[in-house]
């Protein structure tokens, strides 16, 4: 996928038309999905978003989003063109979100139906399109939190080894833990005493099951390692196996 992608910002506002809204073969994870991709579809109409930037930001596998996307596609609400380079390898990808999904059905449901009546908004007349097309309302620049970056302000390569040491399928975010990390601006002991903490916690049989981990962004926010005080275990090393079966990266 192109690099450049996860530089590019998401709107302000997303749109859940009441088609995809109420379908009730689509997961909530799916309609979820569909809504930042309209947040993040820019002028010309397309996503720009990777699997892997969907799964970071909303705690999801890759396998999982790659299934989401695709019910989406099959069911009409998005069309995706994958552009490839000179030797026929991805080089991008583009997600369109279909126009049609977000115009108002007519007629418009009675009293009882699924979809609710118009609740003081108005409603297009017929062959009218509603207007809450993502190119009638540009997204609005975003401003502090909602500006995405690629590496935090403060000590990058410590927080890069933190986020590979994390347990991977509990790390959530990494835009927000990024966030975390920058308030929070931990320095050199205080890296160790989270470090020592860690491992404790990753121990506990609890931890251990994948039980009751914090997405990280939680973990430093909460100032959750101060948790780890409670566990009598002698601290170790900041090194163990990862949740996908690797060995996990020494990070103090």
């Amino acid at each position: 996928m192109a690099t450049g992608a996860l530089c590019r910002k998401p709107g302000y506002w997303a749109v859940l038309p009441a088609r995809v809204r109420y379908d009730e073969d689509l997961r909530p994870n799916a309609k979820l999905i569909y809504a930042e991709i309209t947040a993040l579809a820019d002028s010309t109409g397309f996503c720009w978003a990777t699997n892997k930037y969907l799964s970071e930001l909303f705690g999801l596998s890759k396998k999982t989003v790659s299934d989401l996307i695709g019910t989406l596609e099959k069911k009409g609400y998005i069309q995706i063109e994958v552009v490839r380079d000179e030797k026929g390898a991805v080089s991008d990808r583009k997600i369109y979100v279909d126009r049609v999904s977000v115009v108002v059905p007519d007629p418009i449901p009675k009293n009882g139906d699924r979809y609710p009546q118009n609740n003081g908004y108005p409603i297009p007349k017929n062959g009218e399109e509603n207007n809450i097309y993502i190119n009638n309302n540009p997204p609005i620049s975003p401003q502090g939190d909602d500006v995405c970056v690629s590496e935090p302000k403060h000590k990058p390569e410590r927080f890069t080894k933190l986020w590979n040491f994390y347990p991977h399928s509990k790390r959530g975010s990494k835009q927000r833990a990024m966030r975390a990390w920058d308030k929070l601006k931990p320095s050199d002991e205080l890296i160790d005493t989270i470090a020592k903490a860690l491992m404790r916690q990753l121990r506990t049989d609890e931890w251990s099951r994948g039980i009751g981990v914090p997405h990280l962004s939680s973990y430093l926010n909460g100032r959750l390692w101060l948790d780890a005080e409670e566990i009598d275990e002698a601290p170790a090393a900041a090194t163990g196996i990862s949740d996908d079966g690797g060995e996990r990266e020494e990070w103090t």
